[in-house]
């Protein structure tokens, strides 16, 4: 094959067009597959932060209808009204490995105002006679009424409701609290998403003692220096890369964000944010969202490999399609033309030119053999001009 013929040119024009091809499929599956994954990832995001709230929701519920069963049962009532703590703790112990089970991890009791102490911790009974001085406190003083919502308390972040205490003749003796901390949330979303989860709290509203009691209380190991600017709180996954975070929690925005896709291993995964408001409207913490979008992914670039064998083959074949009629309608037709010439030239005047169609090689045919004639005429007249010259 000559490199300067214009078959070879053709070759490597329809070979560059199927190179082309497809990469120009390769790079539509990729930008396909970002941007899909994009939107899995905001979906993880979105869906994790309304199944959030449906079931901050259901738990406020829970703790709420538990409460009333607890401030009408009059053997309670009368040991809170007596501050008899020991009584209040035989009499509430039972119960609150029963609410345990339900999910509902820390109970107290705090004393009327002004002092507004913890008068009795069920989840750490030791440890009472402080001021928590939180927003939920001064809300439910304020009020007299029941005040529910996420709390960043001392020792950790929990759905909590608080609600006023009233002794026989109906007057205030205190105030009754349960809480559900975050992390169980947390399990019972990836039960139901198949996603995983990670909450970082900020320490700027945590109080280091106290988390570190409360590790020891739930038997956790206190990681309060793993992070400069938070702690993480729980995660449902051993791995680390679901926490990674350089940012700041308070500026994450109210509806989330998708941080990233990354690989570990065979499986891609993708990343995303939203922050955790307490009762008081700030941004205390933020939860991860992790997607394992491998099945995706794996289904993508086999697609992605079928479309490029197929657009591979169907150029390959359109290669040769194309070859095969320039061979027939044009370059056979140019060899049988050079061939007539050079025997014209070499003094064979029999062969001639056969015009095989009208189209533009036809044509030139057609040209080419009239210009043979005049040329064999012009030839045969010769020695007749050079007599009468």
């Amino acid at each position: 094959m000559k490199w300067n013929s214009i078959r070879t040119k053709v070759l490597a024009a329809l070979v560059a067009c199927l190179v082309v091809g497809a990469g120009c499929i390769l790079a539509l599956m990729r930008y396909s597959f970002e941007r899909n994954s994009q939107v899995l990832a905001a979906e993880s995001v979105t869906g994790s932060q309304k199944l959030f709230t449906i079931l901050e929701t259901r738990e406020i519920s829970k703790m709420t209808a538990v409460s009333e069963a607890l401030i009408t049962n009059p053997q309670v009532r009368d040991a809170f009204a007596a501050r008899d703590r020991t009584r209040l703790l035989e009499l509430t112990a039972p119960l609150y490995l029963s609410f345990k089970k339900q999910g509902i991890t820390n109970w107290m009791f705090h004393s009327p105002e002004p002092d507004m102490t913890v008068f009795l911790r069920l989840h750490n009974p030791p440890k009472f006679g402080d001021r928590l001085n939180r927003f939920m406190d001064k809300e439910a003083v304020r009020t007299h009424a029941m005040v529910a919502g996420n709390e960043l308390a001392k020792a950790g972040f929990a759905v909590r409701i608080l609600r006023p205490f009233y002794d026989s003749q109906g007057k205030v003796t205190g105030y009754v609290e349960f809480g559900e901390e975050l992390g169980q949330f947390m399990h019972a979303m990836k039960n139901q998403t198949g996603n995983d989860y990670g909450l970082l709290l900020s320490k700027k509203y945590m109080d280091r003692q106290f988390w570190a009691d409360s590790s020891a209380v739930w038997k956790r190991r206190d990681n309060w220096d793993d992070n400069p600017g938070f702690v993480v709180a729980d995660k449902t996954t051993a791995s680390d890369r679901i926490i990674r975070f350089d940012g700041d929690l308070t500026a994450v925005p109210g509806q989330g964000k998708v941080l990233e896709r990354f690989q570990e291993g065979n499986s891609v995964f993708v990343r995303g944010i939203f922050p955790i408001h307490d009762a008081a409207g700030n941004t205390v913490g933020a939860m991860f969202v992790m997607r394992d979008i491998s099945s995706f992914y794996l289904a993508m670039r086999r697609t992605a490999n079928v479309l490029v064998i197929l657009t591979v083959a169907a150029l390959a074949l359109g290669i040769l399609l194309v070859l095969t009629l320039l061979t027939r309608l044009v370059f056979r037709r140019l060899e049988h033309i050079t061939v007539v010439a050079t025997r014209v030239v070499g003094g064979d005047y029999e062969a001639e030119i056969q015009v095989t169609s009208d189209d533009e090689v036809g044509q030139f045919e057609r040209l080419f053999e009239q210009f043979r004639r005049v040329f064999i005429d012009l030839t045969t007249h010769v020695p007749e001009l050079q007599e009468k010259g």
